[in-house]
Order: C-alpha cells, then sequence, then structure tokens
C-alpha cells in the first residue's frame, strides 16, 4: 500500500517517509500554500435549521429585491487540499473586507457575471450543528455566509437558477495568513506536530480521513479575496442556498477546540469516540 502526498506530488511506501519530507519541506510548502489563492471546494449544504418562517421560506419563489444565504465555506471539515478550517479563520478578514466582497459566479470578476455587488453583499460567521446542514457528523461547524440581494442587475443565468431553486454550489477566493503541519507520529522529532494534530483532531468532522491520513494543514487564518462564487459542481456535499436568514449569534472567536482536546493523551479518548461514531 503506497502514501501519495499531494504537496510532494510523490508516492511513499511507508507513512514515516512522507511524514519525514512532510517535515523537511514544511516551510518551502507553507510558503507556497501563503502565496497562493486559490479556491474552496465548493459546498452547497442544505440547512435544517428550526426557523420560524421555514416553510414559507421553502415555498416562497425569491424576486428581485428579496435576500438569498449562501453558504460560501465551513470550517472543521478535512477538504480535498488536506487542509482543515479552524474556526476563527475569517474574523480578521470579515473586517477588513466589510463592503467589498462580490458574489459572483465561476469566480470570474467580469462584468456580467456578477449576481451582487459588494453594497448588496454582507459577510459574516455563524456556528451551526452538522446535523443542521444536512450531515451526519458529530459536533458544529463555523459556516462563512453572504447575505445576498438579488437586483436587476444580477447575471441572469445565475439568477433565473437561484428563482428555480437549482442544485447551486458555493466557494470562495482566498488567500492563507496563518496554518500549522499537524502530524500524527508521536516520536520526539515530530513533537510540535504531534500535540498539533491532537489539539484539532476533536473538532474535525470527518476525522476518521485525517487519521487515515495521517496528517493536515491547520488553518487559523485566511482572507477573502475579493468574492465568493455561485458553481456547478464541487467535491463536497452539494445544496445550495438558503431562502431564509440563519443569521443569528453570528461573529463568534473561538480559534481553540476545548481544551481537553489540547493534550496528546487525549488520543485514545479520540480514538474511542471514532470507533463508537463509525459503528
Amino acid at each position: 500500500m503506497g502514501f501519495f502526498c499531494k504537496e510532494l506530488k510523490k508516492e511513499f511506501t511507508e507513512k514515516r517517509d512522507m511524514f519525514k519530507a512532510l517535515k523537511e519541506h514544511k516551510d518551502d510548502i507553507i510558503a507556497l500554500k501563503k502565496a497562493a489563492i486559490k479556491f474552496t471546494d465548493p459546498i452547497g449544504y442544505a440547512i435544517r435549521e428550526a426557523i420560524s418562517s421555514k416553510e414559507e421560506a421553502e415555498d416562497k419563489v425569491p424576486v428581485i429585491g428579496d435576500f438569498v444565504y449562501p453558504v460560501i465555506n465551513t470550517t472543521n471539515y478535512l477538504d480535498s487540499h488536506s487542509d482543515v478550517h479552524i474556526d476563527g479563520i475569517w474574523d480578521v478578514s470579515l473586517k477588513d473586507q466589510k463592503g467589498k466582497i462580490y458574489y459572483i459566479i465561476n469566480h470570474d470578476l467580469e462584468l456580467g457575471k456578477v449576481i451582487a455587488f459588494p453594497g448588496n453583499v454582507e459577510a459574516y460567521v455563524k456556528t451551526l450543528e452538522w446535523s443542521e446542514l444536512g450531515q451526519n457528523y458529530v459536533g458544529k461547524t463555523q459556516a462563512l455566509i453572504f447575505k445576498v440581494k438579488l437586483t436587476d442587475s444580477s447575471n441572469k443565468d445565475a439568477l433565473n437558477a437561484i428563482i428555480n431553486k437549482e442544485p447551486l454550489e458555493n466557494s470562495v477566493r482566498m488567500r492563507y495568513i496563518s496554518m500549522t503541519l499537524c502530524i500524527d507520529d508521536s516520536s520526539d522529532e515530530y513533537r510540535q506536530e504531534y500535540e498539533n494534530f491532537y489539539k484539532y483532531l476533536s473538532v474535525i468532522a470527518n476525522k476518521e480521513k485525517a487519521m487515515e491520513q495521517g496528517y493536515f494543514w491547520a488553518i487559523t487564518e485566511a482572507a477573502i479575496h475579493k468574492e465568493g462564487s455561485a458553481v456547478l459542481f464541487g467535491s463536497n456535499d452539494a445544496t445550495p442556498i438558503l431562502y431564509s436568514d440563519p443569521s443569528g449569534d453570528s461573529q463568534e472567536n473561538k480559534n481553540d477546540p476545548p481544551s481537553s482536546s489540547h493534550h496528546p493523551r487525549a488520543k485514545d479518548n479520540v480514538r474511542a469516540s471514532l470507533k463508537f461514531n463509525l459503528i
């Protein structure tokens, strides 16, 4: 059985050799990840939040002047880039980019591709149970949500898709600011990476993937770069745009998981809970 490392574009026969190479090239990998403008795996989770106007919102056909609420990104999920966005990742950027964010289609920053200009986009975060997003994971995620006003100038294809409630997904254009390597190896040479791994593992929804892979990158701060987009296809579970306001409490700042998960001794507890959840 081989172990392919996307960052190094190399196949390893032993995990320990992959971990060694990751540690040796860690600074270079982090520099490259920070330098790149990248797009998140598109998502579009179905909200199952209990709100008073839910049935009316589901039945209502949106029209010009109405607001919709695309879920642009979620935290605490190991994505296809081996990255895990940590709660609080958007706190700084949301303040810096207030009134500057577009909602567009296919990440095309061109006239005619805009669903909503910055004056009609309000970005915020809200902590939700995974079950509220239609997922079977245990725990919570911090969702990055856009409050978007539909106007006469909205891209017509996107507007028609939204009005007809077609299954669109969403993605954010971003740049990483702060991140750390996490490795599941208790050897002395990986002491910090091992501590990082079990510091964050307990909050990861798909933690079985993290344990199988043996490493991930915890992204603690990222910057939204100009826009979030509606797209057709993505690698995460799909379902689209919310037609009612899920806001409530927002702008939370919880960068660290519960303190009980910070120590490597939490490893046995995590493995036990993982086994239970998979049965």
